[in-house]
């Protein structure tokens, strides 16, 4: 290279690099400011700085496309592949290959209901009266939705009468419709909401299995590799939330992936999107990510086995057309509630970002490394394990394949963005993606570590049962790697039991359609009206009460002025609400003690603004409900 063009190149990248680092300044300050001598320079945000790198990046492109960073790494990117075993993007499935799903399948179910026994044993038991029962509460309403009134699917029932409140939180639709069969048929709320949870390990475990026996050849590896991600360490640390265990897409999208880079078919092509969307309306947070890491993937194994371009580019457009058309029920949504919610502050956004020592902190769950590594932290406790962890670096340890070093890529993206706002990429994706705007916690990418992390220990699988060729070393040595997966895995459930009716008063809403209820005692964290919002799956009468991700300003405006409920105040804000009904349930105790809600009990049954309407004895303690009388 010519010294001239040289100096260009570096200078073109030394000046991509300053404008990247000043823009993630500019966002980890929230502001950066500083004197030139008599000139003050204010950067409030990174916008500017982002479309400079912008246009330094296109222009560099431009110049010298081919040449690596500063003119030095390509020459050793080349050695690099050339050093490589060139494996293809998928290997041929031998016969049988849905015979060995369903024993993968079924060998899988075994071994999560053996780790799992507590819940299988107990499916009417969950692990808290929180998140568990706001699960149920969403795939309740979206069964009884869409069979009633799927035009309104998004102004689900709860903090009346504010509207697209299921887009407070992820609506989990395509989860809730999966299940509304059971729920349909008079299966229990709770046993129905156990097995959907439950099927979300299975399923990632199965679609794992199935993208790794395609990648490396061996159904004993790829059941490793399937186990080991349906019992991933951050499954448990999420036990309570439904929408994080399904990641069943996922690994069907990276397999939709491989097969149309191999073969160029638009079929694939489709199937990557429809997994996309799938996954969108499975959980929000992995669909974004996914997209993020299906890039990184995607772009290595371009680079690595560089299959003609030109006829992907087709089924790419017309799939990602699919894809578009398909959301834009929930786009449109989430759009449309913008102005009720906004975007999740930096504040809030960097406390769940991880930190590199996160990494190291187990899960209270775990037999094994529960108080033995650096204690929890919320949304932050992210060990892998012994097992992914010693299983990945076989994987990776020389000599390796391409595909291990596209997925390496990969595992360097989802650890990075897992960081969040303390990692590299993160601040680009949260100013630069506005569904980003919208994520609370960066830390989930800890779901795509533990698939990354599962790929590569199938391919160290494959490695360690290959060290000798005998059939009895291979069954021993299989026996000793699933063994090992689930002993590292090892979980112990804390469960409780929930109430399996709610109190009988509110069966008058059979006959009083329009009815919109407020739920008393009012509790200061809204979390509490989660057991309200539970009894609703038996009525979903409109209510005030609510909870979810995002509490809307009406709702918070609404219990300032309840602060004395039963005052005139109060009833006043009711009649405005066009509150029909208000019920006082001393039975939960979750948040009032019985002699409060005694006297709650005593000034609404005095107040001649009220007529009682039901009065039971459950759970040990009075519940009644009351008209709200018009002035």
């Amino acid at each position: 290279m010519r010294a001239p063009r040289r100096s260009v190149i570096i200078g073109l990248d030394s000046l991509a690099i300053a404008l990247a680092l000043l823009a993630r300044a500019i966002l980890r300050t929230r502001g950066l400011a500083f004197d030139v001598g008599s000139l003050h320079v204010s950067l409030g945000s990174p916008h500017r700085a982002l479309l400079a790198l912008f246009a330094v990046v296109v222009v560099r492109l431009a110049v010298a496309r081919r040449i690596g960073p500063f003119g030095l790494w390509s020459d050793r990117w080349q050695r690099l592949l050339d050093a490589t075993v060139h494996e293809p993007l998928l290997v041929d499935a031998p016969a049988g290959v849905w015979r060995r799903a369903l024993l993968a399948a079924a060998g899988i179910g075994a071994a999560l209901a053996t780790l799992l026994h507590q819940q299988v044993l107990h499916l009417d038991w969950v692990p808290d009266l929180g998140d568990p029962l706001f699960s149920m509460w969403r795939v309740g309403w979206v069964a009884h939705q869409i069979a009633t009134d799927p035009l309104h699917l998004f102004d689900a029932n709860i903090f009346y009468p504010q509207g697209l409140t299921l887009t407070l939180s992820d609506p989990v639709i395509l989860p809730a419709l999966t299940i509304a069969p059971l729920l349909a048929v008079g299966v229990h709320p709770v046993v129905a909401y156990n097995i959907l949870f439950l099927s979300g390990f299975w399923l990632s475990g199965v679609a794992t299995y199935l993208l790794v026996e395609r990648l490396t050849g061996s159904a004993r590896a790829a059941f490793v590799a399937g186990l080991t991600y349906a019992c991933y360490s951050y499954r448990f640390e999420h036990y309570s939330h439904l929408e994080l265990q399904m990641t069943q897409w996922m690994p069907l999208g990276l397999l939709a992936l491989h097969q149309f880079l191999a073969t160029g078919r638009r079929l694939y092509a489709v199937a990557f999107g429809l997994a996309g969307v799938a996954q969108l309306y499975s959980s929000m947070y992995y669909a974004a990510f996914f997209l993020v890491y299906a890039t990184v993937v995607g772009l290595g194994l371009l680079r690595i086995h560089r299959p003609p371009m030109r006829p992907l580019a087709a089924p790419l457009a017309i799939a990602a057309a699919i894809a578009a058309v398909l959301a834009v029920p929930i786009t449109w949504a989430f759009v449309a509630a913008e102005p009720i919610k906004g975007a999740r502050g930096t504040f809030e956004v960097e406390f769940y970002s991880a930190y590199p020592s996160d990494f190291l902190r187990a899960n209270r769950s775990s037999l094994l490394w529960n108080g033995r590594l650096r204690p929890p932290a919320p949304e932050r406790t992210l060990f892998p394990g012994a097992a992914p962890l010693s299983l990945a670096v076989l994987g990776v340890a020389p000599p390796f394949g391409t595909l291990q070093l596209a997925y390496a890529a990969g595992l360097l993206a989802s650890v990075d963005g897992a960081l969040g706002l303390h990692g590299v990429a993160y601040p680009y994706y949260y100013w630069l993606l506005p569904p980003f705007r919208g994520l609370r916690s960066p830390a989930r990418f800890a779901a795509l570590v533990g698939l990354t992390l599962a790929i590569l220990a199938g391919f160290g699988a494959r490695r360690a049962l290959r060290w000798r060729p005998s059939r009895a070393y291979q069954q021993a040595m299989f026996a000793v790697l699933v063994a090992f997966v689930m002993l590292d895995a090892w979980p112990s459930l804390r469960l409780e039991p929930v109430w399996k009716e709610p109190p009988p008063i509110y069966d008058v809403f059979r006959y009083a359609p329009g009815a919109i209820l407020l739920e008393t005692p009012l509790p200061n964290d809204e979390v509490f009206n989660i057991p309200y919002m539970y009894f609703s799956t038996w009525h979903f009468a409109k209510m005030v009460n609510g909870y979810s991700g995002f509490v809307p300003g009406s709702y918070r405006d609404f219990f300032k002025e309840m602060v004395f409920f039963p005052d005139t105040r109060s009833i006043a804000a009711l009649r405005r609400r066009g509150v029909t009904y208000v019920s006082v349930n001393c039975g939960i105790g979750t948040f009032v003690s019985p002699s409060e809600c005694g006297v709650l009990l005593d000034a609404v049954r005095r107040d001649g603004r009220f007529r009682l309407t039901s009065s039971v004895e459950w759970n040990g303690h009075t519940v009644q409900l009351y008209e709200v009388l018009p002035p």
